[in-house]
């Protein structure tokens, strides 16, 4: 098939993006971006060095201005590396978006690891203020806006034809414009489509049967969704439409504001240590081993520009592939370079190249990265394999029976007159751990024939059966409780904090006397009884509290008379062994 099939294919199958109200980027064509971006090199423990300014580049040349690397160690950049300020004109803004209370959504330990997390910037490399001003200036004089663009590509990976469309942002504002947990310049997100290849008969194009949006935090199964899931929307029976994150990009499934958590890879271990603490501590433990993290909101809420078929804004679809000059042979990112050690305040690398210059599964094996590998399209297809599979069983069956039989023949060979204490038959000990384990083997191969043989069809399967995490929006506290525990997010995790510290501080620091810190410790114990409340676990609360004061008590008396209660744990222990043994041999 050539490029014409391909953009069919691409055109047939094109989604529709829905954008949130307040939304400042859209997708935007590559080329015009590449013409006023400048070059740079990032050598470690230097400057950023400039190779080529605005106006020096076009799609064509930047893979050999990147060098003899591919531009690996190289970043783009439509805003330069100069600390301007810049500002959005009041008349271009986009309309304000009404937040949620990302804070109010998790636990204290989640609070505390945001905590850190914005501590974190002053020593991180981060986007300086008034780029995300610039880049919106950029898009709006010089990149296209009214025809936005994706890149598409087609892939046929028998049995799939793979559809994958790129959209390309100058620019990610999620952490300034809407509260996340990180910004960037430069954002490429995708959304994938998979067709039955066998579904295609009489010209017809059939409808898909998976599809994947980009998402910050699932993997694997959790990726996609199948085409008759409830969570999906379609559009004229073909169109998946995708709702995109506000300043994030990311793609949801159903409308709403979600609550993510992220985990950057050089905190991993804090986070996991936080959530052991949480999962021991904490009466809302259930809730923070999954969501401790940096909690943020992505209002994917699709109450703003719409595009794609059937909407008043078409796409400008550009084919791709992996013969594209710019796509195969720049491996730079597309974005200021921050030097960020988290990463997420860096520019992205392209579609097909991760940051550190590999390709990406979702380039490279876009069904195997969505966990179709293991997928049969349609039912016909599944009997086939089911057929090949019990042949394969039964050839192995009899295999394993001829072996079995002369492995068997060998034993009683070499055994044959010989004593059975002998040193000729007790080295033949190996060969009957082999005979066990064939006969072991075979017995479950023959239990998987016999159900195979009498295996009635599979019901249909729920849409959500394979998914280990199914992505929803928030479910909003409305009333007093829901204003309560907004601004208690936002007061609690200062106010907890300065508790602690005035309750560990030296007293010739603090200015504290003894009665000082028993009455700050009063006062931890009051927040955290509050926070208890606010999150509904006030008696749970009050338990860990109860518990731990006994604890305190314990260890407290252990200091103090610790000979003593050593010597009672030992009589005690000796007392427990005589009961149990004296049962013992009263049963016999």
């Amino acid at each position: 098939m050539g490029s014409g099939d391909d953009l069919r294919l691409l055109r047939a199958y094109e989604p529709v993006a829905r954008f949130t109200e307040g939304e400042y980027f859209f997708p935007v064509s590559v080329e015009h971006y590449v013409r006023h971006a400048s070059l740079w090199r990032n050598d470690p423990g230097s400057s950023p060095l400039q190779v080529a300014g605005p106006g020096d580049l076009c799609l064509d040349t930047l893979a050999a201005a990147g060098g003899a690397e591919q531009g690996l160690g190289f970043s783009l950049s439509g805003i330069g590396t100069g600390e301007k300020h810049a500002h959005i004109p009041l008349r271009d803004r986009p309309p304000h978006l009404k937040r949620s209370s990302r804070l109010a959504s998790v636990g204290l330990t989640a609070r505390l690891v945001d905590t850190l997390n914005r501590f974190s910037l002053l020593f991180r490399g981060s986007v300086p203020g008034g780029s995300a001003a610039r880049s919106f200036l950029l898009q709006r004089d010089h990149l296209d806006t009214p025809r936005p663009t994706y890149y598409g590509r087609v892939l046929r990976d028998d049995p799939w034809i793979v559809c994958q469309y790129w959209f390309f942002y100058s620019f990610n504002n999620w952490r300034s414009a809407f509260g996340g947990v990180n910004e960037h310049e430069g954002d490429w997100e995708q959304v994938t489509v998979f067709v039955d290849a066998n579904g295609f008969t009489d010209g017809r194009l059939p409808a898909p049967s998976w599809v994947v949006f980009s998402a910050h935090d699932e993997v694997g199964d959790d990726l996609r969704r199948r085409w008759d899931d409830p969570d999906l929307t379609v559009d004229g029976g073909r169109h998946p439409v995708v709702f995109v994150g506000a300043g994030s990009h990311s793609g949801a499934y159903l409308p709403g504001d979600y609550l993510i958590t992220v985990r950057p890879p050089r905190l991993r271990g804090l986070v996991d240590a936080l959530r052991w603490s949480a999962r021991l501590l904490a009466p809302w433990s259930a809730e923070d081993q999954r969501i401790v993290g940096i909690p943020y909101v992505d209002y994917a809420r699709g109450d703003g520009r719409a595009v794609g078929p059937g909407q008043p804004e078409q796409w400008n679809p550009v084919l791709i592939d992996d013969e594209t000059p710019w796509v195969r042979d720049y491996r730079g990112l597309w974005g200021r370079d921050t030097r960020d050690r988290l990463g997420g305040e860096r520019g992205p690398a392209g579609p097909r190249y991760g940051r550190d210059g590999t390709v990406r599964q979702a380039w490279a094996d876009p069904v195997g990265w969505a966990g179709l590998a293991k997928v049969v399209p349609d039912t016909a297809a599944e009997q086939r394999l089911v057929e090949l599979r019990t042949q394969k069983d039964r050839d192995l069956l009899a295999r394993l029976d001829t072996e079995i039989a002369e492995l068997r023949q060998d034993l009683t060979v070499a055994a044959a007159g010989l004593p059975a204490s002998s040193p000729e038959v007790r080295a033949l000990a190996p060969q009957e751990e082999k005979l066990l384990d064939l006969r072991m083997e075979r017995t479950r191969l023959a239990d998987e024939l016999h159900r195979a043989a009498n295996a009635v069809p599979l019901p249909p399967q729920h849409p959500h059966t394979h998914l280990l995490h199914r992505r929803l929006p928030l479910e909003q506290t409305a009333g007093f409780l829901g204003r309560a525990r907004s601004w208690w997010s936002v007061l609690s995790t200062p106010l907890i904090l300065l508790a602690i510290g005035a309750v560990v501080s030296p007293r010739s620091f603090s200015g504290l006397s003894f009665s000082g810190q028993e009455t700050a410790l009063g006062l931890l114990l009051v927040l955290l009884l509050v926070e208890g409340f606010v999150r509904g676990k006030l008696l749970a609360v009050m338990l860990r509290l109860l518990l731990a004061c006994v604890a305190v008590l314990a260890l407290a008396f252990l200091w103090l008379d610790g000979l003593y209660v050593l010597t009672f744990t030992f009589f005690a222990s000796a007392l427990l062994v005589l009961l149990v043994n004296v049962r013992e041999a009263t049963r016999r």
